[in-house]
This record gives structure tokens, C-alpha cells and sequence, in this order.
């Protein structure tokens, strides 16, 4: 069915126009246009709390100045973003104009460079999807960049612009100027990215999507919320209409649905036609409309993984899960087998003794929770070293074909294991779009781990040639200390 992400990835890079597919694009740096495209900036506050919950406790700010500081790691799958001091700083592959750098030349940036961004202001939220990102104002605006074949850019158009540096391309930020009645689009607080459309939460507690509402790449029919099970564009955002009195605090999103929590503690859920079990209101038929699911208390974090399965943290410290694939949740066979879950089940976890979850997120291929004691742990699918325990698979003696981005199972690290014993961490920042990971440490290190075939680690590596060769030649299995947003240099990596 449609959720066996190899097709749809494989469809996602022929559509994206963007020159060669994975298993022969050459993406090198330098930046082919130079540097000088941006400046710096300067405004005010961020607004609100982040949505997103696998991002709590990013912030090192200071009091005096809310975006002080590095306050956001916005993973995304090709690309990442810090955001430092206000400003917004891009590390990974441009592809498709993706890291907004002002042109849509194919290339991967390493270290991160300040994207093109109006030089005048300051930014408080930042995200990245598949092919497509978007920043946030201090004054509550909207920028997009990157692909726009499903109408991601919300400029009223599916016109795409990718390989270019000519005017109106894919890298250069826009303006999203209007919603779909021709409303001016601001009081935006946050924003989210799935694999082919954009979120925005804003101060009154509305949720508003554009981009793909379809199947052409993966199932995202019923984003919009409204009942429509019709395919087609959302080209610019539209209101989500959630039943009257609903407000949501925070939101976030998989590859083909939206979770988002409201200031009750009540999590809704909603789209992704072709993976109802994973949205886990258990109303398969009813997935074009917001649905709440059923977990006996407050709701503080949620994270969603791939398309496969979610998971929620109430205010207990209680863990609760669901999808198609309850092997990533810990249940089932350890070797992996289809184990739909469709509504919220409590999940145990003995390998945690008496010690409570304070923060969780998921990234593609696998779950990881900060626990009161401070110590990180994961478990999932570790092919690409997406736990972070030093467990992945060798390609260099893997069979053919390296079905290394999205088969099922092939290095499961079935149940809870420690990352990084003996140090302490205070955040996490993971979405279901990334196939690595970033966790915080208290000392404000930043450790880094997994798929690394643009250089989006944070460690220098600037891969070089065949980016699906020998992928393994680049990507990291153990959560290891990065300089990250700090990095200054990048070393050409060719694959072995």
C-alpha cells in the first residue's frame, strides 16, 4: 500500500526536477554563487512557546533577550537550520533551493551560512519538510523557499524553479503575503514542515496548511481539515476548521498528517488518508476532519515518526503510542513485522526503573526520550545509526540494491538503550522528516548522530560524489559532540 515510503521518495525525487536522483547526483560546495548574499539583522521578541514538542528546553537565551543564543534546531531531511541570535543559519543540501540561500543551484553548504534573508529583521521560528522550508518573523510574517510543485511557497502558483539562480527562483525567501480570502497572512507564532506541505500556528490558536493535500507523493488526503477528500494544491494557507472553542498551543507533523495539542491538554489529529491507524483516533473513514485521541491525561509533548507511528508524553510522565507499525513502539516481534495500533496504548518501559520521561521526540526511523535523571535513550530502526548507540548497518558489505534510506527493519534496536552514558541532556530536536538526530547536553554541548549524506551533522563532513554509494562512508552511528551552528569549515568527503 501506499505506505512503503521507497516508492514515494523515489517518486518525490523524479517530480522535484531537481537534476539526478540520489543514487547519482554530485552535490558539492562551495555555495556556486559566492558568498555576500546576506546580511545581519535586528528586532524583537519570539512570541510563543515552541510547537513542536520534541524541541522543549532548546532555548540557551538569555533573559534579557529571547532569541539570544542558538533557540532552535529545525531538522529536516536534506537540510537544518539553527536559528542563532535571530538569524537563520542553513547547513545541508539546496537542491531545490530548499536552504534558501538565494538561488536554487544544487549544491550542499558545509559549514552553515546565513540564508538570504531580509537583513532588517530578526526570526523566532524556522522549519524544514522534504524540498521545502520556511522562517518566521518577529512581526509574525511568513518567508518560504524551496520546492513549490504542490503550491509549498503559498504564493497562489505550483510554478517550480529549481536549478537557477535566475529572479522568482526556488532559494530566493518569499513573502507569503495573503491567506485563501485574501487576507493579509500575519500574527503567525509558530511553524512546522512535513514532506510536501507547510504549517502555521497563530496567536488566536488556528492551525493553517498549504501545499499538497494528495497522493502524488505519499497520501496526505485531509490536511485541510475541511471534509474535502479531494486531491489537490493548497497554493496558499488555509484555516483548518476545528470545532468551536479549540485552541492549540502547540503542533507538529509526520510525513502525510498534523497532530496538534490544545491548551486543555486534548491532542487532535488529522489527514494522512493512507495511513489512518497512525493518525490514532481510531476513525479511519474520518480523517479529512480534526479528531481528538483518547489518553486519560494532559497531553505536554508529541512527536510523530515517519508514517509509521506516533507517540505522546502526558503530564504523568506516562508514555502512549500508536501506528501501523508497533514494532517502533516496542511491541511486537523484536526482528519487526506489521503490528497496527490504531488508538493510544500505555506503553512500559522496565529498562527505565522508577525514573519518569520529561521530553520525547522521533525522528524517521526512531524514538528518543530524555529521562528526570537526564540521560538520553532511543530505539528503532538503526540502518543508518538513527539511535545513536553505535549500532548500523555496514554498507560496504551489504548486499545490492542499498536499500539503505527506507526498507523496513533492517537493524532494529527493538527496546529502550542508553545514548551517550554519562552525560546529562536537556533537550531534543528530532522531526519525522530527518534521518538523524540532535540532543542538547546541560553543559549547552550539542551531540549529533545518523544519516549524514549532506552534511547536515553539524561535524564538517562535506560529502562529495555519489551520495548512495557507499552512504555509510559519511553517516554516524554514536551521538558524538558537534560544533554545529559554530562549525567554520568544511572538509570535501568523497564516498568510499
Amino acid at each position: 500500500m501506499s505506505l512503503l515510503r521507497p516508492l514515494l521518495v523515489c517518486l518525490a525525487v523524479v517530480l522535484t526536477a531537481c537534476g539526478a536522483s540520489d543514487a547519482g547526483e554530485k552535490e558539492t560546495g562551495p555555495d556556486p554563487t559566492g558568498p555576500g548574499l546576506v546580511g545581519d539583522s535586528g528586532t524583537t521578541d519570539s512570541g510563543a512557546a515552541d510547537a513542536g514538542a520534541a524541541d522543549a528546553g532548546t532555548s540557551d537565551a538569555g533573559a534579557a533577550d529571547p532569541l539570544a543564543g542558538l533557540t532552535r534546531i529545525a531538522t529536516a531531511e536534506y537540510q537544518l537550520f539553527y536559528l542563532v541570535n535571530g538569524r537563520v543559519l542553513g547547513i545541508g543540501s539546496n537542491r531545490a533551493g530548499q536552504l534558501g540561500m538565494g538561488h536554487a543551484n544544487p549544491y550542499n553548504q558545509v559549514p552553515p551560512k546565513d540564508i538570504a534573508l531580509p537583513a532588517d529583521l530578526r526570526f523566532k521560528d524556522v522549519a524544514g519538510g522534504g524540498f521545502q522550508s520556511l522562517a518566521l518573523d518577529t512581526t509574525g510574517r511568513v518567508w518560504t523557499f524551496g520546492q513549490n510543485l504542490y503550491g509549498q511557497k503559498g504564493d497562489g502558483t505550483t510554478v517550480d524553479r529549481p536549478n537557477t539562480s535566475a529572479p522568482g527562483n526556488n532559494g530566493v525567501p518569499y513573502l507569503v503575503p495573503q491567506d485563501s480570502t485574501g487576507a493579509v497572512f500575519d500574527g503567525v507564532v509558530a511553524v512546522r514542515s512535513a514532506l510536501v506541505f507547510n504549517m502555521a500556528l497563530k496567536t488566536d490558536g488556528s492551525v493553517w496548511v498549504w501545499g499538497m493535500s494528495g497522493t502524488a507523493i505519499g497520501n496526505t488526503l485531509g490536511i485541510a481539515g475541511d471534509g474535502d477528500t479531494t486531491a489537490r494544491n493548497l497554493t496558499r494557507p488555509t484555516r483548518v476548521p476545528l470545532p468551536a472553542g479549540t485552541r492549540i498551543t502547540t503542533f507538529t507533523t509526520n510525513d502525510s498528517a498534523i497532530f496538534a495539542l490544545d491548551d486543555t491538554g486534548k491532542l487532535w489529529a488529522w489527514g494522512g488518508a493512507g495511513s489512518a491507524e497512525t493518525l490514532g483516533t481510531g476513525k479511519f473513514t474520518e480523517y479529512a476532519r480534526p479528531n481528538p485521541l483518547t489518553i486519560p491525561a494532559r497531553v505536554k509533548e508529541v512527536a510523530a515518526g515517519g508514517s509509521r507511528w506516533a507517540v505522546a508524553l502526558d503530564e504523568t510522565g506516562t508514555l502512549w503510542g500508536w501506528g501501523m507499525q508497533g514494532t517502533f513502539l516496542g511491541l511486537g516481534k523484536p526482528e519487526g513485522e506489521w503490528f497496527p495500533v490504531s488508538t493510544p496504548r500505555k506503553l512500559s518501559f522496565p529498562e527505565f526503573g522508577t525514573r519518569k520521561i520529561v521530553h520525547v521526540s522521533a525522528n524517521g526511523h526512531a524514538t528518543h526520550v530524555i529521562l528526570d535523571d537526564g540521560t538520553l535513550w532511543g530505539w528503532g530502526d538503526s540502518a543508518m545509526g538513527e539511535v545513536g548507540n553505535g549500532v548500523m548497518l555496514d554498507f560496504a558489505t551489504y548486499h545490492t540494491p542499498y536499500q539503505w534510506d527506507w526498507s523496513n527493519y533492517q537493524k532494529m534496536v527493538f527496546r529502550p538503550v542508553q545514548i551517550a552514558p554519562g552525560v546529562t541532556f536537556k533537550a531534543l530536536h528530532d522531526t519525522a522528516q530527518s534521518f538523524y538526530g540532535y540532543a542538547t547536553a546541560t553543559d549547552g554541548t550539542l551531540y549529533s548522530w545518523g544519516r549524514n549524506k549532506t552534511g547536515v551533522l553539524g561535524n564538517g563532513v562535506l560529502p562529495t560524489g555519489d551520495v548512495a554509494n557507499r552512504p555509510d562512508s559519511w553517516n554516524v552511528a554514536t551521538a558524538t559532540p558537534v560544533p554545529g551552528h559554530e562549525l567554520t569549515f568544511g572538509t570535501p568527503t568523497p564516498s568510499k
